[in-house]
């Protein structure tokens, strides 16, 4: 059983993997043409001229070209899923970005909200305060009008007889 050694391990980037790829598509492109090429005459119903092994070197022709097609396949599917992945990571860096300006803008909110939230708790106070004088200022006015209205009983000096009577029944 035979070991692939490789030099050294490299991580390659997304780019140099998928010009690698594309100069390999390039490489299996040109081979599949020359089998092609060898396979036709092969192939090609000639009457008498069947040269011996014509056979066996048809099959590995054959065998050959599924083989690289199957990699041309699998180096389309390279190049897809490189282009998927660019689009992934393009679409992620954008996200990125929606969700740093939606954490800005909801900061933003939030100071905007604190001082409304101050606004309101000082007109809430301010109009507190409004009711209680003008609580104050109606109780002076009812007391104004029931001063009023006794002063001029005691402008005549009469005191209400009635009232004496009251406070002393007997006398």
């Amino acid at each position: 059983m035979a070991m692939m050694v490789f030099p050294r391990e490299e991580k390659l980037s997304q780019d140099e993997i998928v010009l690698g790829t594309k100069a390999v598509i390039q490489g299996l492109e040109t081979l599949r043409g020359e089998h092609r090429a060898l396979l036709a005459p092969l192939v090609a119903p000639e009457a008498g001229e069947a040269e011996p092994g014509s056979q066996e070197r048809c099959i590995l022709l054959r065998r050959s070209l599924e083989a690289i097609e199957l990699g041309l396949g699998e180096a389309q599917v390279i190049l897809a899923l490189s282009s998927h992945l660019g689009a992934v990571e393009s679409e992620k860096q954008k996200l990125r970005a929606q969700v740093r300006r939606l954490v800005q803008e909801n900061q933003w909110l939030r100071e905007e909200l604190a001082g409304t939230q101050q606004k309101l708790q000082r007109s809430e106070q301010a109009v507190a305060q409004l009711e209680e004088e003008k609580q104050h200022l109606l109780f002076m006015s009812q007391i104004r009008k029931l001063d009023e209205d006794a002063s001029p009983n005691e402008e005549k000096g009469d005191v209400p007889k009635d009232t004496l009577d009251d406070l002393f029944p007997n006398e």
